[in-house]
């Protein structure tokens, strides 16, 4: 059991329920299964009422082979529940907030019936610890107003506009979301979001135009006045929060040349200050106090993530750091605090654990472990991620993860290269991965890969993957590949590359412009052809979509062609694995039928399994189960000692 440095773990037991606090017995045994890996989060959500009275939990229930995420609202001083709530037929609970210690507000989730992927319904459920007042609010809850237990903050449409946006304001109104509330401002545009305050004041609204440029609104005097047009300045700036008294906010301010910065701006003065910046990185996320009501700092990190503060002598600051010395490998945050941050739900997640809930009452300095996402997996028997870093081939600085697997076989691993998908402003992370620890599971060494173009490490470092497709993008692929080599700890012979979306890219593209190096590709959701994205999809269907295709993969037809695998694929030697979902919009199932199409012609050795319920991804647990084995069969066929002998006669 770990230690809470001045903080005592004492039992806080809701066995009554049968809903949380299942824990792994801490012995380590085998590496775990595929069904184990597979089997969803137990728990999603935990939230403490603002009196500290209650905790609402998610919890999943399968019954009848239907599958989803309930909610469950307990008594923190006994343990017991006091309320079960039930999203119903294919439903589950997405987001929960609280108005006050007996009324919450819930975001349901469901599943489709002709497909697997889930979607978030466009409403808000509020209803009463006790099962009463149960109303539907229409409109965008915006806040909850922490100060105000009757009232909330709706945005509403007024009117839609030719281009299909919305002419919208903003009403305060009683939280059953009556009709009847207050009008207190209208929207700058017609594709606003609202930001409020601490105390419930209208400070900004902001908006993105069909060329994806930012515009910022400050709200001064009752006036909209452009606080950042991204037109002008070339960064985009977002409020993360304000202080407790509403006085400053917190910006979050991109720069035209290295990672994003946090800025605070006092609203009666004007004044703009630099508040926390890192040479290298962005903010892994940000820190905030016990009871949720203001950032108090930011965490960084390329490996377990830590936490700087504006004030280092910020009682909660310094709470964070006992806790943070408690958990040295992994990240902890307040994840949800009564309004007087007396009562606090912890989060504490790494690269093992997918999440732990604990509760904390500061008085007795006493600390309760309360949920675990997935309570049968023992992280000891988990593979680590390993933050690394090299120069690519033009000197510019590239980071990644390299899993290695728990079990020691005495010989060097066969490795996966797994970029990520995306492409831009995406990121892999130190945080677990489920797809990793299949794969390490099993034996294999896993590289993922930050690619220039990836999110993380500021604008400038997106930007450079502008029109990389194929180029310098997938020369950072091939140059951690070799980089990996080069450290003498996977065997040379035994790579293959896999990944989803644009990882699907970049697995066929490695295949194509390095045909010795990797022993197989795997491309799931893979797009083959840049011309066909221009004509296919639902990117290109929005002007906004087609002003992306243009600056992100351009425009020259021979250019995309030079850089479309499936224009390439007699260069391809070893063999492929092509997945798709049949009614995929983002990357359309053609792409997978001209590959198919082009490999078969070529006589190249080609695997292909297409799911006739799935979209853009692998929702459905049964379509899940069926991939990974058939992808774990491919891998073992063709990185198997033997196979690769054979493979180089």
């Amino acid at each position: 059991m770990r230690s809470l440095s001045s903080f005592t773990l004492s039992s806080f037991s809701v066995a009554a329920t049968s809903l949380l606090l299942a824990c792994s017995s801490g012995v380590s045994a085998a590496p775990p299964t595929l069904e184990d890996l597979l089997k969803r989060s137990q728990h999603d959500l935990v939230s403490i009422s603002p009196g500290g009275t209650y905790i609402a939990a998610t919890f999943r229930k399968t019954e009848n082979k239907e599958d989803k995420m309930m909610m469950v609202i307990i008594d923190r001083k006994t343990g017991k529940p006091v309320r079960l709530l039930d999203p119903e037929e294919r439903g589950g609970v997405a987001r929960i907030w609280w108005a006050n210690d007996e009324r919450l507000f819930l975001m349901n989730s469901r599943y489709g019936r002709k497909f697997a992927e889930q979607y978030t319904e466009d409403y808000v459920l509020a209803i009463n610890v006790d099962g009463t007042r149960k109303r539907v609010v229409t409109g965008s809850l915006i806040s909850s107003l922490p100060d105000d237990d009757d009232n909330i903050l709706i945005e509403r449409c007024a009117k839609r506009t030719l281009k299909g946006g919305c002419m919208s304001y903003l009403e305060k109104t009683d939280n059953d979301g009556s009709r009847k509330g207050e009008r207190i401002v209208d929207s700058p545009d017609d594709r606003s979001y609202f930001y409020a305050d601490n105390i419930g004041e209208v400070r900004f609204a902001y908006s993105w135009d069909d060329e994806g440029a930012q515009k910022l609104w400050l709200l001064k005097a009752g006036q909209w006045t452009m606080f950042n047009d991204e037109r002008e300045t070339g960064v985009e700036v977002s409020p993360i929060g304000s202080s407790r008294d509403g006085a400053a906010v917190f910006l979050r301010s991109e720069r035209r040349s290295g990672p994003d910065a946090i800025e605070k701006y006092v609203f009666a003065s004007g004044e703009r200050t630099l508040a926390m910046s890192d040479p290298v990185l962005d903010p892994a996320f940000i820190v905030w106090s016990a009871d949720g009501r203001q950032p108090i700092g930011a965490a960084y990190g390329t490996g377990v993530p830590r936490a700087r503060f504006w004030d280092a002598n910020d009682p909660d600051a310094k709470l964070l750091k006992q806790l943070e010395a408690a958990f040295p490998d992994d990240a902890v945050a307040f994840a949800s605090g009564s309004r007087d941050g007396q009562h606090v739900l912890l989060q504490v997640w790494g690269d093992r654990d997918p999440g732990s809930y604990y509760m904390l009452d500061r008085a007795s300095k006493k600390t309760a472990l309360l949920a675990r996402a997935k309570p049968w997996l023992n992280p000891e028997d988990l593979s680590r991620a390993q933050p690394v870093s090299f120069k690519a081939r033009d000197g510019l600085e590239i980071h990644g993860y390299i899993t290695m697997p728990s079990a020691v076989s005495g010989e060097a691993p066969p490795l996966i290269v797994m970029p990520h998908g995306g492409p831009f402003d995406i990121r892999d992370t130190w945080f677990y991965d489920e797809e990793v620890q299949i794969l390490a599971a099993k034996g294999y060494a896993v590289l993922r890969v930050n690619f220039r173009g990836s999110g993380g490490f500021g604008r400038s470092f997106v930007e450079a993957g502008h029109r990389q497709w194929g180029k310098k993008m997938q020369d950072d692929v091939t140059d951690a590949t070799r980089w990996a080599i080069a450290q003498g700890k996977i065997d040379p012979a035994r790579i293959c590359i896999f990944g989803s979306s644009y990882g699907g890219y970049a697995a066929l593209m490695g295949v194509v412009q390095e045909p010795t190096l990797y022993r197989c590709s795997i491309s799931t959701a893979g797009v083959t052809d840049l011309n066909l994205m221009r004509k296919w999809g639902d990117i290109q269907r929005r002007e906004s979509g087609r002003h992306y295709l243009d600056t992100q993969i351009g425009d020259d037809l021979v250019e995309l062609n030079e850089y479309s695998p499936v224009k390439h694929v007699a260069k391809i030697q070893v063999p492929v694995l092509l997945v798709h979902g049949r009614h995929d919009d983002r990357v359309s199932f053609e792409h997978a039928k001209a590959m198919q199409a082009a490999m078969e012609k070529a006589g190249k050795p080609l695997e292909t399994y297409f799911f006739g319920n799935e979209t853009h991804g692998i929702y459905d647990d049964e379509n899940r189960k069926e991939y990974y084995e058939r992808v774990l069969r491919f891998l073992a066929a063709n990185l198997k000692p033997n196979a690769v002998a054979e493979a180089s006669r």
